[in-house]
């Protein structure tokens, strides 16, 4: 281990020790700071991060929205792919909101990147629709997240794409842990309307899960839902469409 991720872990380990996870959650002032220094920079977050977003697979002239942007490591990476499109990064703290916006003043400026403040459930946008939706280990602190996914759904064009990430992060966590994290993932995104899941793995301890759903291409309008799936005919003898 060399001696500057020694360092880090080490400071990682007192800042956790004295209450300082609480600000993965919600960072708020120097303290926030600081945990938005550690998520910008701890490799596995960063490589959690990069591998969610090439899993995303998002082409030159996407556009697309990460719910939960922290201090913009995805935004930066998904900017780099997206030369000729857009990348919103959402977040509800004004610290994550000033370092993604450093993390990315260039593509700010050239109009590739707008970064948004406000809490998931009460999250209005101007930039729709999105090609592709990314939201890396925040899903699981969402207010109803059942409720969230269906809400923000509607704001992807039919076809598109989403991927949650989780990481388990509780103590004594394992694959076990995040195989069942992926489960209840991939149970909010059916609920929520998306199908052809996929779950992906990286390698991390322990192990991070991806899931990634689409929309369907074709959704039915207000009457069509609330009339559900029109009946079966039964066909002629002569095996005609009764129609």
């Amino acid at each position: 281990m060399g001696t500057r991720k020694w360092l880090f872990d080490r400071v990682l380990r007192w800042w956790a020790a004295h209450g300082g996870l609480a600000q993965f959650h919600r960072p708020n002032g120097a303290a926030g700071h600081v945990a938005g220094w550690i998520m910008g920079r701890r490799s596995s977050n960063v490589a959690r991060n990069r591998w969610a977003v090439r899993l995303l697979d998002v082409g030159p002239a996407d556009r697309v929205v990460e719910f939960g942007c922290g201090p913009g490591v995805a935004v930066a990476a998904l900017a780099a792919r997206t030369t000729r499109g857009l990348v919103v990064g959402v977040d509800h703290s004004p610290v994550m909101i000033r370092q993604a916006g450093r993390r990315n003043r260039a593509a700010i400026r050239a109009g590739r990147v707008r970064l948004v403040q406000a809490p998931v459930q009460h999250l209005t946008l101007d930039d729709v629709p999105f090609d592709a939706a990314l939201a890396v280990n925040t899903v699981g602190m969402w207010p109803e997240p059942a409720t969230r996914l269906r809400d923000l759904g509607p704001l992807l064009r039919p076809g598109g794409r989403i991927a949650v990430v989780s990481q388990p992060r509780c103590a004594g966590a394992t694959a076990a842990t995040s195989a069942a994290a992926a489960a209840e993932l991939a149970a909010l995104l059916t609920d929520a309307g998306f199908d052809n899941l996929r779950t992906e793995f990286l390698d991390l301890d322990p192990p991070a899960a991806c899931v990634i759903g689409y929309l369907p291409t074709r959704r039915p309008g207000r009457e069509e839902a609330a009339a559900g799936p029109e009946p079966r005919r039964a066909a002629r003898p002569d095996g005609s469409d009764p129609q």
